[in-house]
């Protein structure tokens, strides 16, 4: 089964690029692994780096009402809310993957690792420390989907 993981997100906005920061770390431990791919893609973006693959782990900051920093919560594209852009060209991942579905006949399974974020305002490379401790956690979360995968 091949299986891309993406980590999305903005690594000079604070917490906002922890996906990339797990994607990095999962770089340098698993590094024959070569499918792992950064970036602050987002949409139709993700499907066309996603047709080639059975699976897709995707790693992102969340920001939810009453979560806990630090947080990580394993979620399907069932569990991700339809929100509509103001522009036509800006579709949620949800509706990405509903259009592959449509055009290709299939998509990849998609798993999405969404980590309880703090500040994603604030311009720094470095996370806020809840989120710093939340990284470990996702990497080997993320190895043991990979296990299971193989």
């Amino acid at each position: 089964m091949r299986t891309l993981i993406l980590g999305i997100g903005n690594p000079i906005l604070r917490d906002d690029g922890v996906g990339v920061h797990v994607a990095r770390r999962l770089q340098r431990e698993l590094n024959n692994y070569k499918d792992i791919r950064e970036g602050f893609t987002a949409g139709l973006d993700i499907l066309e780096l996603a047709k080639n693959y059975d699976k897709v782990v995707i790693i992102d900051a969340i920001k939810t009402r009453n979560g806990r920093v630090g947080s990580i919560y394993k979620l399907s594209l069932e569990d991700i809310p339809t929100i509509h852009g103001v522009s036509p060209h800006d579709v949620s991942l949800a509706q990405a993957f509903e259009v592959g579905r449509k055009i290709m006949g299939r998509i990849p399974e998609v798993i999405i690792y969404a980590i309880e974020v703090k500040d994603v305002t604030t311009f720094d490379e470095e996370c806020t420390d809840e989120v710093k401790r939340a990284i470990p956690k996702a990497v080997e979360l993320i190895k043991k989907e990979l296990n299971e995968s193989t």
